[in-house]
């Protein structure tokens, strides 16, 4: 899968690319929903209300409050949780810093409790890395640097094809 952006500012395109690849992200979720392997939902972000609805309108106005949840979380077959960061990069590699610190405590609560943690990443919306929790949270030790490229993820390498992310190996 190849995004074409046109004239969008590398910003631009790189928020874009990233919402896209959450729904590319959903349409996998729903895949797994429907074959029976795992029922994985979207985690909504938090909003504060900023002024009260306008009936006129019906319009209100909001802004996101501090994401600490990871973008995706759910239950795997058999009774396992699942939670996931999606994060998309139009760069050749991926800070390990792009987790906040709340994100990072949860991910160690879910993750000491037995849920299957990992944070999934696109570089170009064109391959994909499930990286697990453990290997993105020692970044440092294990790779000797705060960032990673496509050659450090290579054996985390997941597909897409026929229009979803193979994310869940064999259904975990």
């Amino acid at each position: 899968m190849t995004m074409e952006t046109g004239g969008r500012s590398s910003g631009k395109r790189a928020r874009y690319n990233g919402e896209i690849f959450e729904k590319v992200i959903e349409i996998s979720c729903n895949y797994y929903k429907k074959i029976g392997a795992a029922d994985i939902q979207k985690t909504p972000e938090p909003m504060r209300v900023l002024a009260p609805l306008d009936r006129k309108k019906g319009t209100f106005k909001a802004c996101f409050a501090k994401q600490a949840q990871p973008d995706f979380k759910g239950v795997l077959q058999g009774g396992r949780a699942v939670i996931f960061e999606a994060k998309h990069t139009e760069s050749n590699r991926i800070e390990q810093n792009r987790l906040t610190d709340e994100q990072v405590c949860n991910f160690n609560s879910q993750y000491e409790l037995g849920a299957k943690c990992f944070v999934l990443v696109s570089f170009q919306m064109k391959r994909f890395y499930k990286v697990p929790w453990p290997v993105w949270e020692d970044m440092q030790g294990i790779f000797k640097k705060k960032s990673v490229n496509e050659k450090d993820l290579v054996e985390y390498r997941v597909e897409y094809k026929g229009r979803f992310i193979h994310f869940l190996n064999q259904y975990e």
